[in-house]
């Protein structure tokens, strides 16, 4: 049940793209619609968003993570934190801890760092392990 519920997740249609061979710097990137956003191009800072984030296998991030559910496909450097669910597909390649409540690591995906799950995280809580 809780497999298809993260299948859904990351199937619905995407609302911002940022696209292959965009890089955009920032402090933070926050996003407080609930909406998906896909990354194909470089983001360098930390994101911050209330939906989901899905990173292509062309996607690159160097900087901490807060999202709903992330799919990660592509190369992340930092620490990403999520409530719903945590999916490393084969090309993933995350150097950083990484928090969820569920977890999936495809064959392949490379994680160097340290993992906690939990049964239920909520929003406050990943704000506040995302932000110290």
């Amino acid at each position: 049940m809780a497999r298809s519920r993260t299948i859904d997740e990351f199937t619905k249609p995407t609302a911002t793209v940022i696209g292959k061979g965009f890089t955009i710097e920032a402090a933070r990137f926050t996003c407080e619609d609930s909406e998906s956003m896909r990354i194909e191009g470089t983001i360098i800072g930390d994101i911050e968003i209330e939906g989901v984030l899905i990173i292509s296998d062309s996607g690159y991030v160097d900087g901490n993570i807060s999202a709903s559910s992330v799919r990660i496909a592509g190369r992340v450097a930092g620490n990403v934190q999520c409530y719903h669910a945590l999916h490393l597909t084969s090309t993933a390649n995350v150097i950083g801890d990484v928090g969820t409540s569920s977890l999936i690591i495809d064959d392949g995906a490379i994680l160097l760092g340290r993992c906690k799950t939990s049964m239920a995280m909520d929003a406050e809580q990943v704000k506040l392990t995302t932000c110290s």
